[in-house]
């Protein structure tokens, strides 16, 4: 047997070997992907329990939404319909639905089970509560409709007979029912009742039967909606509103019930897949090692060397070369090894002499062609050249936050901010000379004003105002485009130190552009020439400044227009209180008229039956 493993290939003993391992390790993904799904399932069926909780928190929201304002909508007062409604019993039919669900994956020992069926009953009661609910509410009315158009009719009935009676008891009828609806206080009820025995009393004294048979009516009508009232609840916790909220305070204990069962069923799923995955991984792990120990027993000595020198190498020793006995895998194994050693001998020699300078050294000749050498060379290469990229990068990056801790103060003036930043913008390029602008006045007469400069370390104030269409600066703010002169005339500019006047070699005009408009220039002189990377370093600083002051002038437009909209709005609401006046005025005096056109067909009715007298008795 020995002798047989011996003879085979490695090929077929590494496939044999990983095979074995490859089947166990199948089964595991199995029994991992089962046990995924399930966790999955029971994952899915807790966000179930999280989805009734909310849509019951739904429900209790859109039934005090219909208490308070639904059912006075025109849609259900004419036809019974309400988005509430429709709202309430979607969700109720969604949490039956979602109860179901529970049921098919619960067991009936679980407390969670006889939570849920207790909830399914619970849900059937608040549907039949709801239902009452909005019986009792189209019943009430609003407005023209239901009960209260009824007392509404009353009122007028009363108020538009033409009967002589005490308007102030009247009024003061008018206001115990009003403060009743507002308040939904039975004192109020009590107070509304007590007035009217002392106003019917007074009516009867002048014997107008008419009279007191409606304000009978407007009584009895007002007394029944006070009793819908009652039955729907005075407050959140009386009549059947309260029966609805303790229907729902009962709901969510049994909700916590299930959700705590569920998530227990899902933490024992999750608790059973570990033993199992364990055991599986653990009887892999065993099968590997004990084939790991048969198969290394049965290696050759040629692996054990070729294993041996590659440890070597990899510690970083140059082992000896193999003693290659054999052409088969091994033997051939061991020849590319020495082979690789060879060249990794002379690849490493060059690569001391690239280490200490001698870029001019010749590769060993009979690895010319040799990949890793030219890789060597070209890294070599690569390695300066991303330095050099690097260290720009690194000069930009640093430059960018001295400025950004300038720019994040954008509460500051901006002519200070501006002598901040061309001082650290001249002095950071180590440039001569540089200047700030902004772009004032309209579309039709724009010009550039000056707002800092900076020379030699020191600040000059000057105030200049430059046409928007004059010179480079008009030029760059036009086109939006950096300008960057390097033959620059003996007169553009003068450059003064302790020492004298110069012309500088280069000067760049960068604008301040922001969202395709030009808000600024900023102007440098150097007598150092300026790299691409210096003036893609001025160009984002630029953008930052540019975006600076684009919010200041936002800001100020937007404070302009606030306090303009503020005086239309006051201007609005004092011509809004005269107009209220005058209708208020208009209305007293169409009441007077009305009351005046009454009394005056009063006395022509007198009139006509005292003449009609006298005509009787003249005959």
């Amino acid at each position: 047997m020995r002798a047989f493993l011996y003879g085979l290939r490695i090929r077929i003993k590494l496939l044999a070997a990983f095979g074995s391992i490859l089947l166990l390790s199948v089964v595991l993904i199995v029994l991992s992907g089962s046990a995924i799904e399930n966790i999955i399932y029971f994952k899915s069926v807790n966000e179930e329990v999280d989805m009734l909780k909310l849509r019951l928190q739904t429900m209790d929201l859109v039934t005090k939404e219909f208490v308070y304002e639904g059912f006075k909508s025109p849609s259900f007062l004419e036809k019974q319909e309400a988005a509430a409604i429709t709202t309430f019993n979607e969700n109720q039919a969604a949490a039956k639905s979602l109860l179901g669900t529970l049921r098919d994956v619960q067991s009936d020992k679980d407390q969670g089970a006889q939570q849920t069926v207790s909830l399914d009953l619970t849900l059937d009661s608040l549907q039949t509560n709801f239902e009452k609910l909005v019986d009792l509410l189209k019943q009430r009315g609003f407005k023209d409709y239901g009960l209260e158009g009824s007392l509404r009719t009353a009122i007028h009935a009363v108020e538009n007979s033409g009967f002589e009676f005490d308007k102030v008891s009247m009024l003061m009828l008018r206001r115990h029912e009003k403060d009743f609806f507002l308040r939904k206080d039975l004192k109020y009820q009590q107070e509304f009742n007590a007035r009217f025995e002392t106003f019917k009393s007074q009516l009867e004294a002048t014997a107008n039967k008419e009279l007191i048979t409606f304000l009978d009516n407007y009584r009895n009508e007002f007394n029944r909606v006070v009793e819908i009232e009652k039955q729907i609840g005075l407050t959140e916790s009386e009549g059947i509103r309260g029966r609805i909220k303790n229907l729902f305070i009962k709901m969510r204990p049994q909700i916590e019930t299930i959700h705590a069962s569920m998530k227990e069923q899902n933490e024992t799923q999750i608790s059973r897949t570990q033993w199992l995955l364990w055991t599986v991984f653990i009887i892999q792990t065993i099968a590997g090692f004990v084939m790991a120990i048969v198969y290394a027993g049965l290696l050759t000595k040629a692996i054990k060397e070729i294993r041996d020198g590659v440890q070597n190498l990899a510690a970083g020793i140059f082992p000896d070369k193999l003693v290659v006995k054999t052409t088969e895998e091994i033997g051939q194994t061991k020849m590319a090894f020495n082979q690789f050693i060879d060249r990794l001998r002379a690849a490493t020699q060059f690569a001391e002499h690239l280490g200490a300078g001698n870029g001019n050294l010749k590769y060993d000749e009979q690895y010319n062609d040799d990949v890793l050498a030219k890789s060597l060379i070209s890294a070599h290469d690569k390695l300066q050249t991303a330095e050099s990229i690097q260290q720009r990068a690194n000069w930009i990056n640093e430059g960018a936050a001295q400025f950004n801790e300038i720019l994040k103060n954008d509460a500051e003036d901006v002519r200070i901010m501006g002598e901040r930043i061309i001082h650290i913008l001249v002095t950071y390029l180590k440039a001569n000379q540089g200047a700030l602008y902004v772009v004032n006045g309209t579309d039709g007469s724009l010009y550039l004003e000056r707002i800092a400069t900076y020379a030699y370390g020191k600040r000059k104030f000057v105030d200049e105002r430059i046409d928007g269409d004059a010179g480079l600066l008009g030029q760059c703010v036009l086109e939006g485009q950096t300008i960057y002169l390097k033959d620059i005339p003996k007169d553009f500019v003068k450059i003064t130190s302790g020492l004298g006047e110069a012309t500088p070699r280069n000067v760049v005009v960068v604008p301040l552009k922001t969202r395709e408009k030009v808000m600024g220039v900023v102007e440098l002189a150097s007598f150092g020439m300026l790299e691409a990377y210096h003036i893609e370093f001025i160009e984002r600083v630029a953008e930052s400044i540019a975006s600076i002051l684009y919010n200041k002038q936002s800001s100020t437009e937007t404070k302009r227009l606030l306090e303009e909209s503020q005086q239309r709005a006051h201007s609005l609401a004092q011509q809004e209180e005269e107009m209220r006046q005058n209708s208020e005025e208009l209305q007293a005096t169409q009441e007077e008229m009305e009351r005046q056109r009454l009394h005056l067909q009063q006395e022509i009715k007198a009139l006509k039956q005292k003449l009609k007298e006298t005509v009787l008795e003249t005959l």
